[in-house]
């Protein structure tokens, strides 16, 4: 219901203004045409009425499209089930090394914002008084068909009463003189008292109406002149288009200037037949002298209803009628062409104007509004979300002049920084809890809701309006919760395309190194420090050990940072190279994963052994894991999509609750929480703690710590 009223309101809208416009250019182009033949200027008005109904038709399409459209986002999302683990590497020079591109982010189809069409304009109407100008034009248009309705019975009891006549000669004559020079038999000719002037009526039986006293009376001229009238109306089937345009004229005629429209196309329709009279039966002069004398003959009385007849007496412009018989002016072909052109211009104006300008009505829904409480907690929130703002531009700032001061200096500043960060950090958490607390009373207010309604539904006798205006809360509720996560989507989708434009290099294919076996023997454990520089390519160059442990363990090291991928740093938008450090931690109780290379070679080499086709499996092997990778892809940007915090953010919050330098960071679900696994590894001594942090992705609350401790 309430797009159907906001379908007719627009429509109504647009057709006040575009009605006007119409008829106004029409009325510009007639008088450019004003020397030309009638039948030109009756097809300008009767396209002008053809653009005054299809203009506001085509304008109220936007409500249909904005209500599909809305109904195609209210579409719920499947989410995958299964956790999925990303691993997350980081080191001293590298703020991002994450998965590759094709197992993360880049995975996730980009969410482009919707445009906005600036040139169409929103008028928000309350409900109440939507109903009401939605009831008047409905009885207006009850009061419109109802005339219709009355004429059509009228023209129905005159067919009814009319009868045939017995033709004498002259008469007999005169018909088929008319008939022959027009080019229509198929027609019945009556007589009736009840007609002051001939019409016609009918589709596909047409039958031409006579008064009874030119039977009496034969006047050859006017007698000519009637039939020959009427038998045009027939040939051009002007019954038929009247009818058509008063069925187009009825939601129309509301207009005034809609009534303007309309006459012109019946006077114009008058002129087309007296010239087609003038040209093919009767001199121009014998025809206006007859119709004159047939028109001021004709005796006084009620008038016939002009929508449902055509009489030669239907349009009240006698004086023009003649002077246009008499009055021929001649234009050559070229001016002709270009008044055509010059009208069929301004006439294409209105349709520009309409799809340019054109208006919609959005019906407000009632609600409440803010109380003074509601009020005061928003300003609270927006003087909130100002300090966050102003301390992260101070954090800025602060690692800016960090990065270019002094050694001397530097620990003040840093000093200064944190107290920034741990600021910063506490504003966010109390954020994060309030729009917490907020959606857990909306969900509450919403099942209350549900069961509200479950309770209406099984009570009887159900009370409808009740039960309607409970579902249409629930539908707002879940509406604004729906746009509400929309929101920080886009909001997220935005942050992360901006940190594309300037970002530092970033892993897309982690090696860990082998383990060799005289290290193993001896039992040594440590960290190897190696530097490389990443090109525009992302391939890692310049491999140099900055913090050695054992000569196997630093080749082993730098075998494997050769072997790694990155995803080049950017500058302006453009690739540029950066210096890294990356660290290698060898501990005996952990066993490095094996590339997936030497492993199918493995594999290979034993099912050769096996008498198998080495590159057959190989090439199946491939096709395995390429689907794994697309299907890990996928599965990871449904929970990309879902994740309210950044990665970033829940290392944040994970180690200011735990202290120490974060191995790997991997977004997870379990049931219907989303959650980040942190890994931080600390040591005191010869003692090493592995702490396993789960960090919630929605609202950034730690789930649940567990630590373990080696030697």
């Amino acid at each position: 219901m309430r797009v159907g009223a906001q379908l007719l309101l627009t429509f109504l809208l647009n057709a006040s203004w575009q009605i006007a416009m119409v008829a106004a250019f029409a009325a510009v182009c007639d008088w450019l045409l004003r020397g030309m033949a009638p039948r030109y200027r009756h097809g300008l008005w009767v396209a002008a009425l053809f653009l005054a109904l299809a203009l506001p038709v085509l304008s109220s399409a936007s409500v249909i499209k904005t209500f599909l459209s809305s109904k195609a986002k209210s579409q719920p999302t499947e989410i995958a089930a299964a956790p999925i683990f990303v691993t997350r590497v980081s080191s001293p020079d590298l703020d991002s090394m994450e998965p590759p591109a094709a197992e993360n982010s880049a995975s996730a189809p980009a969410v482009a914002p919707a445009r906005r069409n600036f040139l169409a304009s929103v008028i928000h109407l309350n409900k109440n008084l939507a109903a009401v100008l939605v009831g008047l034009y409905g009885l207006f248009l009850l009061y419109r068909a109802g005339q219709l309705i009355r004429a059509w019975r009228r023209t129905k009891t005159i067919v009814q009463s009319a009868i045939a006549f017995e033709s004498t000669g002259p008469v007999e004559a005169i018909i088929k003189k008319c008939q022959t020079a027009i080019g229509v038999h198929r027609v019945r000719l009556l007589c009736s008292t009840s007609v002051p002037v001939p019409i016609t009526v009918g589709i596909l039986n047409p039958s031409i109406i006579l008064p009874e006293r030119l039977l009496h009376d034969v006047d050859e001229e006017v007698l000519t002149t009637a039939i020959g009238h009427e038998l045009v109306h027939v040939a051009r089937r002007d019954y038929l288009s009247n009818l058509v345009c008063e069925l187009i004229y009825l939601p129309l005629s509301f207009h005034p200037a809609m009534a303007l429209v309309r006459r012109r196309i019946k006077q114009t329709r008058e002129l087309c037949c007296d010239e087609a009279v003038a040209t093919k039966l009767l001199r121009a002069e014998t025809y206006a002298r007859s119709l004159v004398r047939l028109i001021g003959s004709a005796p006084l009385g009620r008038r016939l209803a002009a929508d449902t007849t055509i009489g030669i007496s239907e349009s009240d412009i006698l004086e023009v009628r003649i002077m246009t018989l008499l009055n021929k002016t001649k234009l050559t072909a070229r001016r002709k062409r270009v008044l055509l052109s010059a009208a069929a211009l301004l006439l294409a104006t209105p349709c520009i104007a309409a799809t340019s300008f054109a208006l919609n009505f959005d019906i407000d829904r009632q609600e409440p509004g803010p109380t003074a409480a509601q009020q005061s907690v928003k300003r609270e929130l927006q003087a909130q979300a100002r300090e966050r703002e102003e301390l992260k531009r101070a954090e800025q700032e602060l690692k800016e002049q960090a990065r270019k001061a002094p050694e001397s200096k530097r620990p003040e500043i840093e000093a200064q920084l944190r107290v920034v960060q741990k600021s910063l950090e506490l504003h966010e958490r109390m954020a994060q809890q309030y729009n917490q607390q907020n959606r857990e009373e909306g969900q509450k207010k919403l099942e209350e809701m549900r069961t509200t309604l479950a309770q209406l539904e099984k009570t009887p006798p159900a009370d409808e309006a009740r039960m309607k205006d409970v579902r249409e809360k629930i539908a707002l509720m879940e509406k604004l919760y729906t746009a509400e996560r929309e929101r920080e989507v886009e909001k997220t989708i935005v942050e992360m395309q901006k940190a594309e434009g300037d970002r530092k290099a970033r892993v897309i294919h982690h090696v860990e190194p082998e383990y060799t076996p005289d290290a193993r023997e001896k039992k040594i454990e440590g960290t190897v420090v190696l530097t490389l520089t990443v090109d525009h390519d992302g391939l890692p160059t310049n491999i140099m050990v900055k913090q050695a442990l054992y000569p196997s363990l630093d080749q082993s090291a730098i075998e494997a940072a050769g072997k790694m991928r990155f995803e080049p740093a950017m500058k302006n938008g453009q690739p540029a190279s950066q210096v890294l450090s990356v660290e290698f931690r060898f501990n005996l109780e952990y066993r490095p994963k094996q590339e997936p290379e030497e492993v199918e070679k493995r594999a290979a080499e034993e099912r050769a052994g096996q008498g198998e086709s080495p590159v057959r499996e190989v090439r199946m092997r491939k096709d395995q894991e390429q689907q794994g990778r697309e299907e890990r892809a996928r599965k990871q940007a449904e929970l990309t999509r879902g994740a309210v915090l950044s990665m970033d953010r829940a290392i944040q919050i994970a180690t200011s609750q735990v202290p120490g330098k974060v191995l790997a960071c991997s977004l997870g679900r379990d049931g219907d929480k989303l959650f980040y696994h942190v890994v931080i590894i600390g040591g005191d001594g010869d003692k090493t703690t592995t702490t396993y942090v789960w960090v919630s992705a929605i609202d950034g609350q730690i789930l649940k710590t567990e630590k373990e401790e080696r030697k």
